[in-house]
């Protein structure tokens, strides 16, 4: 008997099964437990574009003019669409470890005829080593890899506009409900408040605030 996978499941599948290997097998203590730009194909394929609408996922969070940070870019699948947009007067951040992964979402956005409005940067296992204040940032499938999810959510508060909002995903063949429960605690420490629970992003996903900005919101019940 065969059983429909949701399309998000079957976007975890291909990372966690042919990528997350991957991840263990290239993990040395500078990179850490990451992707290894020579399997970007899994992250970034005409599958999952077919399966997974970008302007779903992050349009309705993102303004022409803003400017948007994709942290853990890999080969540029969302940063692409990002860049889109912001439009010309906006400036869509790929943010990664790898300098090929880097390489590679420069070139896609050349292609795509966006690369005046995307700017690539190589950050640090430990540190994402930005100096601005954006209006969104995206962690998709990326919070779970990082090496201390505090210091990186201690870091990306500083990176947002009191009004910005953090957008994080992790997927749920990987990363359990309680998992992800502490990391929103470790999150709120770090200086975010949640604001909803979208559905259908593609795994366990948050949207979260600056807390001095949002002191009296409550986050959507509705969890899927």
């Amino acid at each position: 008997m065969m059983v429909a996978l949701p399309p998000g499941a079957i976007i975890e599948f291909i990372a966690i099964e042919h990528c997350d290997p991957i991840m263990t097998k290239q993990k040395t203590p500078e990179q850490g437990g990451i992707c290894s730009h020579k399997f970007a194909f899994l992250l970034d394929n005409w599958i999952r574009r077919l399966i997974q609408n970008l302007a779903k996922i992050i349009g309705e969070y993102i303004q022409p003019g803003d400017i948007a940070i994709d942290m853990g870019c890999g080969p540029g699948f969302f940063t692409i669409e990002m860049a889109r947009l912001v439009g010309e007067e906006g400036q869509a951040i790929a943010v990664d470890m790898q300098p090929e992964m880097l390489a590679r979402v420069a070139r896609k956005a050349a292609r795509k005829g966006v690369a005046a409005q995307v700017t690539c940067h190589r950050c640090e296992p430990d540190r994402i080593g930005l100096d601005l204040a954006a209006d969104f940032m995206l962690a998709y499938y990326m919070v779970h890899e990082t090496p201390d999810a505090a210091a990186f959510f201690r870091e990306a508060r500083t990176l947002l506009r009191g009004d910005g909002h953090l957008l994080v995903v992790e997927p749920k063949m990987h990363v359990t409900r309680r998992v992800f429960d502490q990391m929103l605690a470790v999150a709120e420490e770090g200086g975010f408040k949640v604001i909803s629970f979208p559905l259908k992003k593609g795994g366990h996903s948050v949207l979260l605030g600056i807390a001095e900005a949002h002191p009296l919101r409550r986050a959507e019940s509705n969890r899927e």
